[in-house]
């Protein structure tokens, strides 16, 4: 390693940042190990960073992070050995920058889950422009690879405790509905995290074992073969190591399909019968030809009906003044005496 320049400076990042992650334990966090995966991640791409625009330095990555590891035990064991956590290189992981990579956008979604939960539920037009980018990405990765996370020896399932916390279906039941429905016609962001998550379903399964059988079989086609930076998510339809996806989630899909149906087939519609009530009304109220109308209407009242109301009464005469009784006459007036005087 000496004859790499960068190799002193990986040294003393590696060793700052596993003091880092042992400093920010916090008993019961729930991403306290996702945060021990993340530096098994930083050492794996920084080495593959600074090796991969030569393919003859590439052939010593394996050699190059075996080193490194084998400092990372040694600090935790000298210096963390008696703490309550201790983060060690996790050699299970398959070493592929692909897999790596995708595992790490997987629990970096899981972690970012309930901040942004808070804030889709809270403003969902305004979080829809703003996650908009970052769930096209993150949204096929959570399908693609949250059954890998039921199974005890992936490593999903080795970071994460409970992963049917971060279910992003479990938000649609807390927005609200009728935000949703007037916004919808207005705001192609809704329709297309749907279109999105429709995407997202239909994508093949992947897990652990796939990128594991689908490595040694390319090893075997191509042992001089450089397997860290295959893409094994591509060639999976059609293959021995394809697992379908879901397809779409019946209870998601109804919700939004009944969205839309309002949205699209109901709301304009009933937006276009109210306005015209709301111009007749305007026209009733406001205008003379309203007053024409509803004269004639106390006319036919008082035809059909003994008794008028009182707006009738105003509309037929005018005014209220023959309403009003303010005789001074004094012979309609009574005095009466007490009894007691």
């Amino acid at each position: 390693m000496a004859r790499y320049q960068w190799s002193q400076d990986l040294y003393n990042k590696l060793s700052r940042n596993i003091k880092l992650v042992h400093d920010r334990f916090v008993e019961g966090d729930e991403f306290n190990k996702k945060r021990c995966y993340d530096l098994n991640f930083w050492l794996y791409n920084e080495v593959y960073k600074n090796l991969q625009s030569s393919e003859n330095d590439l052939v010593h990555f394996n050699e190059i992070t075996t080193k490194l590891k084998g400092v990372w035990k040694n600090i935790v064991d000298n210096a963390f050995k008696n703490n309550d956590y201790e983060c060690y290189p996790d050699e299970k992981l398959l070493v592929n920058m692909g897999f790596l990579q995708e595992i790490k956008d997987l629990f970096d979604f899981y972690e970012d889950f309930n901040e942004m939960k808070k804030e889709i539920i809270a403003n969902t037009y305004k979080s829809c422009f703003k996650y908009s980018d970052y769930l096209k990405q993150r949204i096929p990765v959570y399908y693609t690879w949250r059954d890998s996370c039921k199974v005890e020896d992936f490593a999903c399932k080795r970071y994460i405790d409970d992963y049917m916390k971060y279910r992003p279906a479990g938000i649609v039941p807390e927005l609200s509905y009728f935000t949703v429905i007037l916004t919808y016609p207005g705001n192609p962001c809704y329709s297309s995290v749907y279109d999105l998550f429709v995407y997202a379903k239909e994508q093949p399964k992947r897990n652990d074992d796939i990128y594991r059988r689908k490595m040694e079989k390319l090893a075997k086609e191509n042992p001089r073969g450089n397997l860290l930076s295959t893409d094994m998510g591509e060639g999976l339809r059609g293959s021995e190591f394809f697992i379908p996806g879901d397809h779409d989630d019946y209870w998601l899909r109804l919700r939004w399909d009944i969205y839309k149906y309002i949205a699209y087939d109901l709301s304009p519609p009933m937006l276009g019968i109210a306005g015209v009530f709301l111009i007749l009304y305007a026209f009733y109220k406001f205008t003379p030809l309203g007053k024409v109308f509803k004269h004639t209407r106390a006319k036919v009242r008082r035809r059909i009906q003994p008794n008028l109301n009182y707006e009738d009464i105003v509309l037929l005469y005018g005014s209220d003044e023959s309403l009003a009784s303010s005789s001074d006459d004094s012979s309609y007036n009574i005095s009466y005496a007490s009894s007691l005087s």
